[in-house]
């Protein structure tokens, strides 16, 4: 069931080929400063719609789930969410299920969520912003970082392949496809892993130098009191 992103539609937009090398590439060029939902500045938003709902992955051990009801579905899914200033995406790809949540995992912290679909599906932007790495990574194999600014950043790892249209310093609206879910890097399987990070990139550690945030944790956007 996909929520129809009418009043997102020009509303929503609030708020490459692969690199080779293996340091972080930073893009220097105007600041990024989308305005509120339907701001002209806002780059052209693609057509993916979100699911209105989501489920965990049956038959797997899902570590750090949020709360599921009896058919594990996640409640009070948001899919459309408010981080800082930026309204974006919970989960930019359809017809997934939850396969690990954001957290402590096997002793280690998990940055993200990952999302996973047989067949494995397109990867979308989840919000307007503009593409500052599009780059392979030994841990999150062929990877996209995009800036939505105000300190908002989404990550997109484990990808089969990036969009051809995906270039550095390029400016990418809402919903257009970022590249194909996949299992590159260090993936056992087929998935997306999706993260939201907040800071300046502009600092020696890059991406590694912003902090990760659980897209379960933030308020859902609501296009009449935003």
């Amino acid at each position: 069931m996909n929520l129809r992103i009418a009043g997102l539609g020009l509303l929503f937009l609030a708020l490459g080929a692969c690199a080779t090398q293996p340091a972080p590439v930073i893009v220097y060029g105007p600041p990024v400063d989308y305005g509120p939902p339907g701001d002209e500045r806002n780059p052209p938003q693609g057509a993916f719609q979100p699911n209105a709902f989501l489920r965990q992955c049956l038959g797997l051990g899902v570590s750090n789930s949020p709360p599921v009801d009896g058919e594990h579905w996640v409640v009070d899914f948001k899919p459309v969410i408010v981080v800082g200033q930026v309204v974006l995406v919970t989960a930019p790809v359809n017809d997934v299920c939850l396969a690990s949540g954001f957290g402590p995992r096997n002793g280690r912290p998990h940055d993200g969520i990952d999302l996973t679909s047989n067949p494995p599906g397109t990867v979308y932007s989840a919000a307007p912003g503009r593409v500052i790495e599009a780059r392979w990574s030994s841990g999150y194999g062929n990877q996209v970082l995009i800036d939505h600014g105000r300190g908002v950043y989404t990550r997109y790892a484990h990808l089969d392949t990036i969009d051809p249209a995906v270039q550095l310093g390029a400016a990418i609206g809402y919903g257009l496809p970022v590249g194909q879910m996949g299992a590159t890097g260090n993936a056992e399987g087929p998935h997306l892993h999706f993260e939201i990070l907040m800071g300046n990139y502009d600092n020696p550690q890059a991406s590694k130098g912003l902090a990760p945030q659980d897209p379960f944790s933030f308020p859902a956007y609501d296009n009449l009191g935003y």
